[in-house]
């Protein structure tokens, strides 16, 4: 096959990039830039996510990755877009945009609470496969009661991924990894719910068409066209939610399980059936392929406590003494040299997904020794780590008795597997083998994958992986020592996580997060 080329187009909870690739799934031009989503003054949890500056910054990156490639705009066969999931963007008749937020935003509290008074959540979860806490039907709730001026204009709904292909083609299209996100769809047939539409209030004209990932839905405009610099006419092909592409990034079918590490983990499993836990566990959505879905279970802020943990601690002193050594390495290194249980500290991060109830505790850190001060940062860095893989476990657990299936091999990819200690302490923690990726962010990668069966370079999806998909670097085995270690610790991190949210929720402690609409639990 002729050399061919691809874009990306990624926008993401911190920044928007675009990227190009070859058939061979290699980078041969990238852009990225980060923004903010502000908050709402006088909307508590209220965050905007504003189109007019990031649609402009998603122009720029485009025209950046064009340039770095150094290759023929006209040699970029087919371009397609991925976004997180759950944010959302409504418009008026013209295709104006007139409100959008980000999968973040947590306003629609008071709405929330109150479709799970009235029995309504538990619908939304059964028929698609999520709560209300950071879903549309909550959302728009709230805009129908705090600004129904906007409400009464809203023609149309669509995904931060289909507004980023609707800016380049003028269509109005979603598809199921994204569309699904919104907990407007019913499941099994991968589209719409009526149903749901009528039980909240909704006029089923405001959503748009579904196309399966991987169609053409368009064209590149001239208007888009002199906006980015792609060429106009470039065919725009549908893509989707951040972390399914991710997978597909990854080649993974039914029957894997993987952990994507990013700034939240989703530990998830592919199906081929719509799986919804009776317990309101876990949360599931459309995957790639018509016939697969994917359910998943969250690490809130697993990947990003480390970061804390950096930011916090490390990169303060790196400055004030002047030092090069990364702060990353250096936290490694630190955490290595604790020993596994981190000499009995323990870090209340985050709880187990319960999307019904899912009540988080204060950031803590229980057990530290104030007789040796010099070895709380390894304590503080490992028992983070610890916790990430507790989490994770807990969550592999819960979609193995869900799914009936036991997975021997895990797949861990995204920015929290670029060392060698946290992969570790997961295979031991788990007892599995831990597979590493040469790409790590492979999001991108898997929407360029769609651009490329959707314009026609590969006949399949399984064609594209062959060609495309990120090979192992590496495998990690559980150290049997380590694994008989941490069977008891994994009891005690979960009874001192639970009871600390407890204590926080007794005491008035600030949570790390404020779900809306969960169900107290008895």
């Amino acid at each position: 096959m002729k050399t061919a080329y691809v874009m990306a187009v990624d926008a993401g909870t911190g920044s928007g990039r675009a990227i190009i690739y070859n058939t061979r799934g290699e980078i041969v031009g990238s852009a990225q830039e980060e923004w903010v989503h502000p908050a709402v003054e006088g909307v508590p949890g209220g965050l905007d996510f504003t189109t007019g500056p990031n649609g402009a910054l998603i122009d720029r990156v485009i025209a950046r990755a064009i340039a770095a490639a150094e290759i023929s705009v006209g040699e970029i066969s087919a371009v397609s877009t991925t976004s997180m999931r759950e944010g959302i963007v409504l418009y008026d008749d013209a295709g104006e945009v007139l409100w959008a937020c980000p999968n973040v935003d947590g306003r629609a509290q008071v709405q929330a609470e109150a479709l799970t008074e009235a029995g309504i959540s538990d619908e939304i979860y059964r028929r698609g496969g999520d709560w209300v806490s950071i879903t549309a039907p909550a959302r728009l709730h709230w805009l129908r009661d705090n600004r129904p001026d906007v409400f009464a204009r809203v023609h149309r709904l669509g995904m931060i991924s289909d507004w980023m292909a609707t800016r380049l083609t003028g269509a109005y299209v979603t598809e199921p990894t994204a569309g699904s996100s919104s907990a407007l769809f019913d499941l099994s047939q991968r589209g719409w719910s009526e149903e749901l539409l009528e039980l909240i209030g909704l006029s089923p004209e405001i959503v748009p068409p579904v196309v399966e990932a991987g169609t053409k839905i368009g064209e590149v405009t001239v208007e888009a066209a002199a906006r980015c610099g792609l060429a106009p006419s470039t065919p725009v092909i549908a893509g989707g939610g951040d972390t399914q592409l991710a997978l597909l990034g990854l080649g993974r079918r039914v029957g894997h399980a993987t952990l994507v590490g990013g700034s939240f983990w989703q530990m998830t499993i592919l199906s081929d059936q719509a799986l919804i836990d009776p317990e309101f566990g876990p949360r599931t959505l459309c995957h790639v392929r018509p016939d697969e879905w994917m359910v998943e279970g969250i690490g809130f802020l697993s990947g990003l406590a480390l970061r804390w943990v950096r930011d916090a601690f490390v990169e303060p002193l790196l400055q004030l003494s002047g030092s090069e050594v990364d702060a990353f390495e250096l936290i490694e290194r630190l955490a290595q040299d604790t020993p596994v249980g981190s000499r009995g500290t323990v870090a209340a991060t985050a709880c187990p997904m319960q999307s019904d109830a899912w009540r988080q505790p204060p950031l803590s850190f229980l057990g530290l020794d104030m007789n040796t001060p010099g070895l709380a940062i390894g304590q503080v860095a490992r028992s983070v780590m610890e916790a990430g893989a507790f989490l994770a476990n807990h969550h592999l657990e819960t979609l193995e008795a869900l799914s009936g299936n036991r997975y021997d091999t895990l797949q861990f990819t995204g920015g929290s597997s670029r060392g060698t200690l946290w992969p570790q302490i997961i295979a031991d923690v788990t007892g599995r083998e831990i597979e590493i990726p040469v790409v790590k962010e492979t999001t991108a990668l898997g929407c360029a994958m769609l651009a490329a069966v959707g314009v026609g370079l590969f006949a399949t999806m399984d064609e594209a992986v062959t060609a495309m998909a990120s090979p192992i670097e590496r495998r990690v085995v559980p150290d049997p020592d380590n694994m008989a270690l941490y069977a008891p610790l994994k009891a005690r991190w979960s009874e001192v996580t639970g009871g600390v949210r407890d204590l926080g929720e007794t005491t008035g402690l600030e949570p790390i997060w404020r779900p809306a609409g969960a169900r107290v639990k008895q």
